[in-house]
């Protein structure tokens, strides 16, 4: 038999503690139990609580939506029963003086100058001016067409802001200049040079028009259009024609 303590065994201890730990268990299982019992309708109260929060909350949302909207309508009634503002309705001072057109003249702008035209940037600055260059000026504002990228629509954009200065065309002296120089021009292809060189080594000597007529490779429109560039008499590199427009 086991030692006693308080007049009891270790035995009766031992029954003491299994019996309290038993009724622990009893009453929180208890507990728990009522927590979730069903309501008539089969539903948990828990749950019904939970949702109750729940529906509490989407209600609550919808309205703060609802009265944001309500808000937003407002603003937009608001708004509309003001007329577009006008500048011209709150101005008091003068009339605004329009700006004429700006007018190019094409032989002697510079690149900054070109670009001022709507529809020419930087790159086409740069073109212009080099293609000038190579054909010693322009002699009419179609001959941008030759310069690269450039379309009919945008020189009939720009034409009417253009003018033109033909007394500084740089001219050749046809019966004078070398092979190197004048197969640099544009408008002459290597051959046509060469039969000109050729024909001036014979003692030919270019007069008129007639005269370079009489290259075998000299096309009428490749004369045409080299004419304009051509001295004959060796005389000033320079036209001596009066400014034109366009």
């Amino acid at each position: 038999m086991g030692k006693r303590k308080l007049g009891l065994t270790r035995s009766q201890w031992i029954g003491i503690i299994w019996v309290s730990v038993s009724l622990t268990l009893i009453m929180a299982i208890g507990f728990f139990s009522s927590a979730r019992t069903e309501t008539p309708d089969g539903n948990d109260t828990t749950e019904v609580r939970y949702n109750k929060k729940t529906t509490n909350y989407r209600d609550s949302s919808y309205r703060n939506y609802s009265n944001r909207r309500h808000n937003r309508n407002i603003r937009r009634k608001q708004a509309n029963a003001y007329p577009p503002y006008d500048s011209t309705m709150y101005s008091t001072g003068p009339a605004p003086v329009r700006r004429q057109p700006l007018v190019v003249e094409l032989n002697s702008a510079d690149t900054l100058t070109l670009q001022l035209l709507n529809g020419i940037g930087p790159a086409y600055a740069r073109r212009i001016v080099r293609y000038r260059d190579r054909i010693g000026g322009f002699t009419s504002t179609a001959q941008l067409l030759d310069v690269y990228g450039f379309t009919p629509e945008l020189l009939d954009h720009i034409s009417p802001y253009l003018t033109l200065d033909t007394t500084n065309i740089r001219l050749i002296d046809i019966n004078t200049i070398e092979l190197k120089q004048l197969i640099k021009h544009p408008y002459i292809e290597y051959y046509q040079a060469r039969d000109i060189i050729k024909l001036r080594g014979r003692g030919v000597v270019f007069r008129n028009a007639d005269d370079l007529r009489a290259v075998p490779s000299m096309s009428d429109s490749t004369l045409e259009r080299l004419l304009p560039y051509i001295s004959f008499d060796g005389s000033p590199k320079q036209a001596e024609s009066s400014p034109t427009a366009q």
